[in-house]
């Protein structure tokens, strides 16, 4: 199934770093600044960042504690492509890919 939004193969998400690195079908990896991103992710405990999930097809992500949502082209837009992220070991086990 084809989505008209821009949709990611994974997302991990680095709590303190306060950073999330999309990949896409691609292959391409994009690291973005949360609090960056976000005024609401900016303000929130650091631990509430790892817990998230999934909108539609991967094309978007949704903090329930804060009531955010991200869409992963924005993220990407606003990202900065990296070959290979520097995750830390906290972070790749936050990691979500369903």
């Amino acid at each position: 199934m084809n989505s008209p939004f821009l949709c990611a193969v994974t997302a991990i998400v680095d709590p303190a770093a306060r950073v999330v690195d999309i990949t896409l079908e691609d292959g391409k990896v994009y690291r973005c600044s949360l609090s960056d991103a976000s005024e609401r992710l900016r303000l929130v405990d650091s631990s509430l960042l790892a817990e998230w999930e999934w909108i539609g097809p991967k094309a978007g992500m949704h903090w329930p504690a804060v009531d955010e949502d991200l869409s992963v082209e924005y993220l990407v837009t606003n990202g900065a492509p990296c070959n290979q992220p520097e995750l830390t070991e906290h972070a790749l086990s936050e990691s979500v890919t369903n």
